[in-house]
């Protein structure tokens, strides 16, 4: 790939004992020693009780096997991932809050962003392990390409299929690879072929939304920015092509089987709360606090107004780190 002018780098992973790490692993865990730190597990919050005035939470009802709780606490934080943030403020309409809560603006649960993401696999001679992790990412197309002058995204190598997650919530790669490798089974299209994730934002769009319909959780979701994702594909096929012509014995087969995730893999998820100056437009202030409702804060990715064609992790990471500064500080006065 550097041989045709690219620049592939090593993707920022944390790496633990057991593969990559996560959150709960590189934060909850470190702090469960702390005797101001409460896990609650296998609990499901069903609902936000606001005082009578409706600009303070008061309490967080939760529902714990069959039995129902209330938390009550001074600051409430909301980070239960972009889809299910909003769900649980439009779950918590009341008389002060009747289109849910802190959605005066009406932006609670629009926007929703979820990128649009393909995977490319290339078809080897040589067997692989099929459980390595993702390691290299390129950029080269995130500004757009030779003959195309916008964004087109980013691309990665996916890991393993037996590795790497999401392939577990997409069997269409499995159903485009058993196509092309019919006599092929599971563990043999896994161990020679090597993915590549395809990435481009998708722009936010009032009416890709989650909302409720009675009682059912619905998301309305049409892809947007679609030519640049096929854009993008179709050079990273071009590029893995050269590949193969100098790495004869490694490729031997030049189709290309691509897989569009489907609305299932909700991957990346954002936007469904977004963040602004304006409480008439953005559903949480700059601090990620929502204008509505005083003590009520919402760090995960729903923040976004916008997206990107890479992960969001680290970002909501950072945002996190900012918004726990000034909530010691509030804390401290």
């Amino acid at each position: 790939m550097t041989q045709q002018g690219l620049h592939p780098v090593h993707l920022p992973l944390g790496l633990g004992e057991h593969g990559r790490t996560d959150a709960e692993d590189t934060g909850i865990t470190p702090i469960l020693n702390n005797e101001n730190v409460t896990l609650k597990t296998s609990a499901q919050a069903v609902v936000l009780h606001t005082n009578p005035s409706g600009l303070e939470i008061k309490a967080v009802e939760a529902k714990i096997g069959e039995q129902s709780y209330l938390f009550l606490g001074d600051v409430v934080v909301l980070a239960c991932g972009a889809v299910n943030s909003a769900a649980l403020l439009l779950r918590s309409a009341n008389e002060k809050h009747p289109n849910g809560l802190a959605n005066r603006s009406g932006q609670v649960g629009r926007n929703l962003m979820k990128q649009l993401l393909s995977v490319v696999v290339q078809l080897t001679s040589t067997a692989n392990s099929g459980t390595f992790s993702r390691t290299l990412g390129l950029n080269d197309f995130y500004w757009g390409d030779k003959d195309f002058s916008y964004p087109l995204g980013h691309v990665q190598n996916s890991g393993g299929i037996f590795q790497d997650v999401i392939f577990a919530e997409a069997p269409p790669i499995l159903s485009a690879l058993s196509k092309v490798m019919p006599n092929f089974g599971l563990r043999q299209l896994a161990t020679h072929s090597i993915g590549w994730w395809l990435k481009t934002e998708d722009l936010p769009n009032v009416n890709n939304r989650v909302h409720y319909v009675g009682d059912k959780l619905r998301v309305d979701y049409t892809p947007n920015n679609v030519e640049a994702h096929d854009r993008l594909v179709y050079r990273w096929v071009d590029v893995l092509k050269d590949v193969e012509v100098n790495q004869p014995t490694i490729f031997n087969r030049t189709t290309h089987p691509r897989s569009d995730m489907p609305i299932q893999v909700m991957a990346h998820q954002c936007g469904t709360c977004r963040f602004g100056e304006n409480p008439e437009t953005a559903v949480l202030n700059l601090d990620c606090r929502t204008h509505d409702v005083h003590n009520l804060y919402v760090v995960d990715s729903s923040f976004f107004p916008a997206h990107a064609s890479v992960s969001p992790g680290l970002t909501v990471i950072a945002n996190a780190l900012r918004v726990g500064d000034h909530l010691m500080n509030q804390l401290n006065r």
